[in-house]
């Protein structure tokens, strides 16, 4: 046999060889996938400085005391967020209680210290590009999503797929996933290069007991 023509061969035969065994991607999909056709969506915090209209409405709590005046279109995008930041500063989140279609009573002042992003629903911190709302998978659950793993984020760190359950949806039901991304440009930038709207979901905790990391995005 021709001497290169065996190197050649060898090469190969150890490239095929090699490929044959399970990527870390592939093992941490083995036996524990919970959805393949998740809906997937974001979410952010509102701020106030990004809107420029001069109507202003009063922020209530749930029990009627005034909280603060704010932009009357702040606070309808804070209706649906969740959470707002004021131009001095102030975090605000909704409470316990429903906001009707016209009025602000339904809001709660936080800690920014403790609470930068705002509050989930279970009265954590939300965490930049770590916090996801399902209403179907238990509350703390480590999750591997591969469409997130390699992701370029608008700070230029690289996601490594891996996400906690740590918030709930009251605009949808099961079988979705809401991503928080802390802003709007965020978003904005991330949907640029990243078009999906739905993914595959796996629990993060490897058969072999091994689970996903967290990583720190900010």
């Amino acid at each position: 046999m021709n001497k290169k023509f065996a190197i050649i061969l060898i090469l190969f035969m150890i490239v095929t060889f090699v490929s044959s065994f399970p990527t870390t991607f592939e093992k941490r999909q083995t036996g524990n996938q919970i959805s393949s056709n998740s809906k997937f969506t974001y979410y952010w915090v509102e701020f106030e400085s990004d809107y420029k209209s001069t109507k202003t409405v009063n922020i209530l709590t749930c029990d009627g005391v005034k909280i603060t005046t704010v932009n009357l279109d702040f606070a309808n995008a804070m209706k649906i967020e969740g959470t707002g930041v004021t131009k001095d500063g102030r975090v605000l989140n909704l409470g316990d209680c429903d906001c009707s279609s016209s009025s602000y009573d339904c809001f709660e002042e936080l800690n920014k210290t403790k609470f930068p992003f705002g509050s989930t629903a279970n009265d954590t911190p939300l965490v930049p590009f770590i916090t996801v709302a399902a209403n179907d998978i238990r509350k703390g659950t480590l999750l591997y999503i591969p469409k997130l793993d390699g992701i370029i984020l608008p700070n230029s760190k690289v996601h490594n797929g891996c996400v906690k359950v740590d918030d709930k949806g009251f605009e949808f039901g099961k079988k979705h996933i809401d991503w928080f991304v802390a802003k709007k440009s965020n978003y904005d930038t991330l949907t640029k290069k990243n078009t999906f709207t739905s993914v595959s979901v796996f629990n993060g905790t490897s058969p072999n007991g091994q689970k996903c990391s967290l990583l720190n995005y900010t």
